[in-house]
């Protein structure tokens, strides 16, 4: 108690630091540059002294924060330890997670060496300054995150997630029970974390990758939920009632005002969740082409690892940790390009906030807080409308919103307060990271564990004290009704969550809330007002008519939610819906494609279908209209199958959900098409393709099908068409493409004719892809041969798509061994990952085969071939030479200064940081270490296909591969039968084989000139 009292008696000298002008431009100046590296190692050297800690008043003068604001301390050691999650209750009482077992070793498993606790602070005096703090409940695991209701707390203690009440009055909670658990535990910095009770009265959860099965605590039931990667929401006051959301973030979850959710990770800043599950788990066959989005908008390096401007000296273990990095690229290949310097580009993201707390100023309304602790500073943004998503753009320039000389701070949780100040949680230790991120004789040389500290910290504007009114919970029922419409977020959901807890109102206060739902002055008001009466079960349908009418598209965009239930009871309400179909507002009209998917009508249907015409060309449109045409396919295709512009992908996946559902609607369709001769305009050959692809995946044929529902004669004029088209070399490639997907279902004989002319190296490039992938998807054992025929005159990337088309069937690899073994194809010309494959055959023979011609490659050593290209860091590069080694050899995968595709890394982002000697590495020893993001993937799946790629995207229903060019594979989770990586790189070894030093120099004196930086020329 004696630190505390200390603090609070130099609270009125030091709590307060003013931002003058002469600290804004201190803080905003321009960092040194990082390219000049030997003087600034020198320099950083001279200020890296090991830090020690500061009092909590010493703390305070270290800060910087934008003009206008000021930073108070709010609490201290001993009353708050090691804090990473806080929240206020009705009271005013500061709720705060204690976490003194972090690291464990990286992982959330055990018993942790210090129970974790909850405590519960109060501000007696009304000064600002929380004197008294008392134990709530300990004997805690790990515990992470913390919300109330009903007078108690939830609290995210994983595996399990408890609800803990003081009945008694005596301050402790001594009711403790188990609602769920299950949740996993591997990574400590991904445990179930940020709690919240939602504008939808259902409180959401964030749940990392960690993943886990959640089951049921005692007295409840209901069936184990996979969470696969995702988040959570549960219902407080029906615990039976839990869902998996759409995932995508580690530590930190945080909404705005009209229901975006946005999420972070350590190196991605700021994530927005676009797509709700809820919606795509209605339809399990739909493979969404994305549902997380990164949305920093990419200018000077406001990228999702964005560049920040620490205003701390590094710390010596981080120098030393990064010249190590630079001697040995070993040691680089683990992280990120990023963290290839001692800092500067978050790391750390965490504890994000939305800030709509009405009391900073309008300027600060509606931007994003992000801690990063590593970097000891909260960056904002500020967040654009960008179709149905945001831009999150960099507000200040050369400066963070708030940012610590002390190198002990360590923000790590961000939550709005009553009065709308932000109150930061600050771990206070000297090292943040894991022992995972540090090599083991650092980790000796400091203490990672707990140092018995921790502060709590408010920023609120520089003049005036913040207004404190009386506690909500001393307020009236009718006072919290006119809560409702507060400028303080934290405000109006409290009001509301005390209004839905009560699970009923006087007719008064239910009077008022359905005048406040459509006569409300602010918007907000009117939203909170709607779903409080959802909560209370009171919201009858005339007011969301009226509200779908509503001035605010935001509204609008909730009405329909909030209609979903009654759709198909109330007709008229169908109907107001309906008339949302040609609002100006993209979002409206998005999440009208989600609702129609809740109505059973024949109007719902046509609605989907004009929304399809008319927003088709939008991804996240494609994606909402497809969930909710789930055993209406056909239907829904009958609507537009005239439309001639359809977009072709989304005409593409419509075919193959038909396809994979009823196969007398899919047969009747493509009857019907036959008896018009419309099998070759648009949109029906796009739907057609995607039948193709669908029938496929069950071991069916389109041949089949159109032979049996229209006969030989139509099919044979279908095959005739698409060849001639084929061959037609006046027509554009693109189109000629388009055809080149049906060789997939041609007779082979026709194919055996064409396949000479469309594989041979006069064809144009896309054309000749077009037709690999093609052929890789038939099933006669001559099709191994048609494709290594032409072999020694195939581009790298039409190579690497005929290894893929030879690895999807088993059958293909005696021919793939044969070729190795009398030389057509050199063992180095196989990707790392496919030679291991190779090698872990089932079949005795044939592995042994492959092992003896894979033998012949003489296996360099990587670091060998390393050293034998060190020449070229000495010699002066061409940069258009270098260009066309680019162009040559990475752009099917990298893309750089608009060319190339986005299969790896971010190339711009790499090459502002990367080494000379890593770049050496990465190009001849790609799979020593490599980025968990671009790891190979081999997936079989149940129809005997056997693919591979990166996982470029991981959706609740399905995976997306992705390899060079770009090419991807979208497979079901259902129709998944085995996944495995192969701890391989995408990137090909074998590069010395067709890069000279020269080679290198030039493509090097190129990469580094997109970024304004020079290839290094060494003595």
């Amino acid at each position: 108690m004696g630190l505390a009292r200390r603090a609070k008696e130099v609270t009125a000298v030091w709590r307060v630091i003013f931002v003058t002008g002469l600290a804004a431009f201190l803080v905003c100046r321009a960092p040194l540059s990082l390219t000049n590296r030997a003087q600034e190692r020198k320099n950083e050297r001279s200020h890296a002294a090991k830090a020690s800690p500061l009092e909590p008043h010493e703390e305070a003068q270290t800060f910087r924060l934008l003009p206008g604001l000021r930073i108070e301390l709010v609490a201290c050691e001993p009353q708050v330890i090691d804090p990473v999650a806080m929240t206020f209750d009705e009271a005013g009482r500061l709720y705060v997670v204690e976490m003194p077992s972090y690291p464990n070793g990286g992982i959330g498993e055990g018993t942790p060496a210090i129970a974790g606790r909850v405590k519960v602070l109060a501000d007696r005096d009304g000064d600002g300054f929380f004197e008294t703090a008392s134990t709530f409940a300990d004997d805690l695991r790990f515990p992470t995150g913390i919300t109330p209701w009903r007078d108690g707390v939830f609290v995210a203690n994983a595996p399990d997630l408890l609800y803990l009440r003081d009945t008694d009055g005596d301050g402790r909670a001594d009711e403790r029970r188990v609602v769920y658990t299950g949740f996993g535990t591997y990574n400590i910095q991904q445990l179930l974390n940020a709690l919240q009770f939602h504008l939808d009265n259902w409180i959401h959860g964030c749940n990392g990758i960690n993943g886990g099965i959640v089951k049921p605590g005692p007295g409840l039931q209901f069936e184990p939920l996979p969470l696969l990667g995702r988040h959570i929401r549960f219902r407080p006051d029906d615990w039976s009632r839990i869902e998996a959301t759409s995932g995508g973030g580690q530590y930190g979850m945080a909404c705005d005002d009209w229901g975006n959710w946005f999420t972070c990770t350590n190196s991605q800043h700021l994530r927005h969740i676009v797509v709700p599950d809820r919606y795509l788990k209605r339809h399990p066959g739909l493979a969404p082409t994305g549902v997380v989005r990164d949305i920093p908008d990419g200018v000077d390096e406001h990228i999702a690892a964005a560049r920040v401007f620490r205003i701390s000296p590094f710390e010596a273990w981080r120098l030393e940790r990064t010249e190590r990095r630079a001697r040995d690229p070993d040691l680089s290949r683990r992280l990120s390009p990023t963290e290839l310097v001692p800092g500067g580009y978050i790391t750390s993201a965490c504890g994000v906030l939305v800030y709509n707390g009405g009391l900073l100023g309008s300027q600060y309304e509606g931007d994003t807080l992000v801690c990063d602790p590593a970097n000891n500073l909260v960056h904002r943004d500020r967040l654009v409308a960008d179709g149905v998503s945001f831009l999150a753009r960099r507000v200040d320039r050369g400066c963070e919103f708030l940012a610590s000389t002390d190198t002990w701070f360590r923000p790590v949780f961000l939550c709005l307060g009553p009065e709308g100040a932000v109150y930061i949680a600050d771990f206070y230790r000297e090292v943040i990271e894991t022992p995972l991120s540090l090599p083991e004789d650092i980790q000796k040389r400091y203490n990672l564990q707990s140092r018995g500290r921790g502060r709590i910290w408010r920023v609120v504007p520089a003049s005036g004290a913040p207004r404190r009114g009386a506690p909500l919970k001393q307020r009236s029922e009718l006072d919290w009704v006119a809560s409702l419409e507060s400028v303080n977020s934290w405000e109006r959901l409290t009001a509301q969550r005390l209004l839905v807890e009560r699970g009923t109102v006087s007719p008064e206060a239910l009077e008022k809330l359905r005048q406040k739902a459509t006569s409300a002055e602010r918007p907000q008001g009117r939203l909170h007002a709607l779903w409080t009466l959802e909560g209370l079960r009171r919201l009858d349908p005339t007011l969301i008519r009226r509200a779908l009418s509503d001035p605010c598209p935001r509204i609008r965009e909730h009405a329909l939610k909030l209609a979903e239930p009654l759709l198909d009871k109330d007709a008229d309400l169908l109907a107001a819906a309906l008339r949302l179909q040609d609002d100006e507002d993209l979002r409206v009209r998005f999440q009208l494609a989600f609702t129609l998917g809740e109505s059973n009508s024949p109007l719902a249907t046509r609605g989907l279908a004009y929304l399809a015409a008319r927003d088709g060309q939008d991804g996240y449109l494609q994606t909402a209209i497809l969930s909710s045409c789930r055993g209406r396919e056909a239907l829904l295709l009958s609507h537009l199958q005239h439309h001639k512009h359809l977009p072709p992908a989304f005409a593409r996946a419509l075919g193959m959900l038909l396809a994979r559902g009823d196969a007398r609607q899919t047969a009747q369709s493509v009857a019907a098409w036959l008896r018009e001769d419309r099998l070759l305009e648009p949109p029906v050959k796009d739907v057609l393709a995607g039948i193709a692809d669908g029938l496929a995946t069950r071991g069916l044929s389109l041949s089949q099908l159109l032979v049996q529902h229209a006969g030989a004669s139509k099919w044979q004029a279908f095959v005739a068409d698409c060849a001639s088209h084929l061959e037609n070399e006046q027509l554009p490639v693109p189109q000629r493409s388009e055809r080149a997907r049906f060789l997939a279902h041609m007779p082979y004989t026709m194919v055996e004719q064409l396949a000479p002319r469309m594989l041979a190296p006069s064809t144009p490039a896309e054309l000749q892809l077009a037709c690999i992938r093609a052929l890789a998807y038939r099933r006669e054992p001559g099709v191994a041969g048609l494709l290594l025929r032409f072999w020694a005159g195939y581009t790298p990337a039409a190579r690497q798509e005929v290894i893929e088309a030879l690895f999807l069937r088993s059958d293909r690899l005696p021919m793939l061994v044969e070729a190795l073994e009398r030389g057509q194809i050199a063992a180095s010309q196989l990707p790392a990952a496919r030679r291991v494959q190779l090698q872990t055959l089932t079949d005795p023979s044939l592995r042994a085969r492959a092992a003896a011609a894979l033998a012949k490659l003489v296996e360099a050593d990587r670091q060998r071939v390393v050293k034998q290209y060190e020449q070229a860091l000495h010699a002066s590069g061409d940069i258009q030479r270098g260009r066309a080694v680019f162009q040559k050899h990475c752009q099917t995968c990298h893309r750089l200064a608009g060319e190339g595709k986005d299969v790896g890394p971010d190339l711009a982002a790499a090459l502002r940081t990367k080494l000379p000697e890593t770049l050496l590495s990465d190009l001849f020893d790609p799979s020593h270490e490599v980025d968990p993001r671009y790891v190979n993937y081999v997936v079989v799946t149940r129809d005997g296909r056997v693919l591979s790629g990166i996982i470029a995207q991981d959706s609740a229903n399905s995976i997306l591969l992705r390899r060079a060019e770009q090419a991807e594979d979208q497979v079901l989770r259902q129709d998944i039968e085995e996944i495995q990586s192969t701890a391989k790189s995408l990137m090909p070894e074998g590069l010395e084989k067709e890069l000279t030093v020269r080679d290198v120099a030039d493509l090097a004196a190129y990469l580094f000139s997109v970024v304004g930086r020079r290839w290094p020329q060494r003595p």
